[in-house]
């Protein structure tokens, strides 16, 4: 009996939806100077990997400045081969913006309520995609 019930619980486990991911909240987001008179590097850890970005022209983090603006689900090429990736952006008054990506082995599909046409500008929760 115990065993059997064991069985259901794995079948059931089995067949569940795969989780949302969501571009990573601003306090989630590292920033590291690239060289002390400008510029910037962005990291957020991801249980599939990390997101990535930086900044050239920043003469400061800009992560106390900015707050999530959108979500594009994009695909570009990488010597011939099919690159998928989420970029997010992060934006505020005057020059802070800030763009996180992470690539993914296949397309992400818009999970969230606010997507149309692969591009979503709401709420982290109204972005949420998923990586099947």
């Amino acid at each position: 009996m115990f065993a059997a019930g064991l069985l259901s619980l794995f079948a059931l486990a089995g067949t569940a939806r795969a989780a949302e991911d969501e571009c990573p909240a601003v306090g989630n987001i590292m920033a590291q100077s690239i060289t002390p008179q400008r510029g910037f590097t962005y990291a957020a850890n991801s249980i599939r990997g990390g997101w990535k970005g930086e900044n050239p022209g920043a003469t400061e983090s800009y992560l106390n400045k900015v707050k999530f603006t959108s979500a594009a689900i994009r695909q570009t090429t990488d010597n011939g081969n099919p690159v998928y990736f989420v970029a997010c952006d992060y934006e505020g008054e005057g020059k802070a913006g800030v763009r996180l990506t992470q690539r993914f082995p296949i397309e992400a599909k818009p999970a969230g309520s606010a997507w149309k046409d692969n591009f979503c500008s709401a709420s982290l929760n109204e972005c949420a995609f998923k990586v099947d």
